[in-house]
Formats: structure tokens, sequence, C-alpha cells
């Protein structure tokens, strides 16, 4: 059971269990909404009717002060950790990284990462081994798979 009460889900999210989440409003009610994934998701989007929904969250959320968007400190300390992933520097928690040379393909989940543990939220994604690579510098970092959270 995770420490922290609300959780924030990773774009795969909505693509992987998009009927579950549009079939229980409730669980948009409940979590909080990260800007980066609303871009990402506005980004790809198809269709008029998804682009009129992520407007409709993007709506509800900001109204209710639970759009969780990067400030300018925010994109500072990721461009950070990311430079330290790519190239294997210190971390101040736990010494040198392993060089990650994909790093700055990170840089979405990084963000995401970091603005939701500041708000202390946990992370709903497919991709837990990627957001783990943050934990040397987001040591209270909370990670949870789709298939646990939905399961």
């Amino acid at each position: 059971m995770p420490k922290f009460k609300s959780f924030v889900f990773d774009q795969n999210i909505f693509v992987e269990y998009s009927g579950v989440i549009r079939n229980t409003p409730l669980l948009l009610a409940k979590m909080r909404f990260s800007s980066v994934v609303l871009y990402e998701l506005v980004a790809i989007t198809i269709s008029a009717d998804d682009l009129d929904r992520f407007e409709s969250w993007r709506k509800l959320h900001d109204k209710n002060n639970t759009l969780l968007t990067p400030d300018k400190t925010d994109w500072w300390e990721t461009a950070k950790m990311i430079r330290r992933l790519r190239f294997g520097d210190k971390s101040a928690a736990h010494g040198l990284t392993p060089k990650i040379q994909h790093a700055p393909q990170l840089q979405n989940d990084a963000l995401i990462a970091r603005t939701a543990t500041l708000a202390k939220c946990y992370v709903v994604t497919k991709d837990v081994d990627d957001f783990r690579q943050f934990t040397s510098f987001l040591p209270n970092i909370e990670i949870i798979g789709g298939a646990e959270f939905f399961g």
C-alpha cells in the first residue's frame, strides 16, 4: 500500500486503461492530473471527442487546483537530474549513478515524477523501470504499475 494517498497517471495508463478511466469518473476526481501528461495526450490525440474530453479534464483539475504543472525550479532540477543520469554523475544520496544514454528521452517522465513526488502523490505507470531510475534523485518517489493499480 502506498504511503501517499493521491496519485498521478502516466500517459500510457490513459491509453492502456482508457475504458476503465472513462467509465469510472471517481478516478478522475480522486487523482491529480499532470500538465505534462495532458500535453502528451493532446499531442497524440486524433479525434475531436478525445480532445474535448482532455479539455474538460484540464478545466476540472484547474478549477479544483489539482493540475500539477512544473515550475521553473522543477524544470531546472529535472534538467540537472537528466544530465546526471546521462553522464553517470553523483547523486547526493547514492553516489555515482549508472550512465543512461537515452536519459534525455526521459525528460517528461522526470517532470511527472518530480511534480508528483513534491505533491505527495504516487505515480501509476506501465514504465515502472523508467521511473525507478529517478530514485537516486527523488528518494520519496512512489511508483505503482498499472496492472497492480487496476488489478
